[in-house]
């Protein structure tokens, strides 16, 4: 069984508590450059929550000013959920602070630059931050998005995964030296990055972002009953999603970790991983150690 965040948050506080709780008076966020283009990205974000993909506005523009307010920018979607993105981020007047990571994998270019067209209509923008493809063998439009770059419609082009079994192709991909953002699953279960892909990304000058922090929820149902070791507060962690979040941004070839949430407890307790010390080589071994233990 799946276990969700609700059973772990600790402290015994309420969720309202939580998502009434501002961060700590610390400085905003820290930022990390994209290589390409010396953009700075906050090193914590938000994945395609449920509220995005629910066409909740509401929620949404909650998501987003405290992804804001705490000094968050990136925000990854594709398919209608960027439509909703956009529209909340407009109507809280915060076109030009969210830095929009979008899809255009299967659409022809008529169709995906009235897409494009929308979203930046919507949020007053004159180009999109980021447009990324899902590579299989190899990425059938990259000239398309090559293209699109050239011309100034986006400013970085990417390709997005989350499994090891498509490494290879994006790995060839970047041996082109066209690639300005790739994004890989990576957490302290699933490290399988750190052989060849973080590497190579880090002498390519590619930035990095990083789904599956939580593996879907498995991560939670492995730490279910379990107390956060003592030891983690040696790097200001205070709960298991920091635990995780910890380690995956103190991997030096990491620019920013997306968090999908649709409650606004998770999202103030995800936004507080960035701040703080954050685990040194010894520290992160032993996080991968303790995590094999419990499983």
């Amino acid at each position: 069984m799946t276990i969700t965040r609700r059973q772990l948050l600790i402290s015994g506080a309420t969720l309202a508590t939580l998502a009434a709780t501002p961060l700590p008076a610390r400085d905003r966020l820290p930022v990390r450059p994209i290589p390409s283009s010396g953009e700075r990205l906050p090193i914590i974000g938000l994945g395609n929550s449920n509220a995005f993909r629910e066409g909740d506005r509401e929620k949404s523009r909650e998501l987003l000013k405290i992804l804001i307010d705490h000094g968050g920018a990136y925000v990854d979607c594709g398919g209608s959920s960027r439509f909703v993105v956009a529209t909340a981020a407009a109507e809280l007047g915060l076109g030009d602070e969210v830095f929009l990571g979008t899809y255009f994998t299967n659409d022809d270019e008529t169709q995906a630059r009235g897409n494009a067209a929308l979203i930046l209509d919507t949020m007053g923008k004159p180009s999109l931050d980021l447009m990324q493809a899902y590579p299989e063998f190899a990425v059938p439009n990259w000239a398309m998005f090559r293209h699109w770059k050239d011309e100034g419609l986006t400013r970085h082009i990417g390709v997005a995964r989350h499994n090891l079994r498509y490494y290879d192709a994006m790995m060839k991909l970047m041996e082109t030296g066209t690639v300005d953002v790739l994004q890989v699953n990576y957490s302290p279960l699933e490290t399988e990055a750190e052989d060849r892909i973080l590497p190579m990304a880090m002498d390519k000058g590619v930035a990095v972002t990083i789904n599956r922090p939580f593996i879907n929820g498995q991560y939670f149902s492995l730490v279910r009953g379990h107390t956060l070791p003592e030891w983690a507060a040696e790097f200001d962690c205070e709960t298991w999603a920091q635990f995780s979040l910890k380690y995956i941004v103190s991997h030096p070839a990491v620019n920013c970790v997306l968090t999908e949430t649709a409650n606004p407890a998770h999202a103030v307790d995800n936004l507080s991983a960035g701040f703080g010390r954050l685990p040194d080589a010894a520290m992160r071994r032993r996080i991968v150690e303790h995590l094999r233990s419990l499983a």
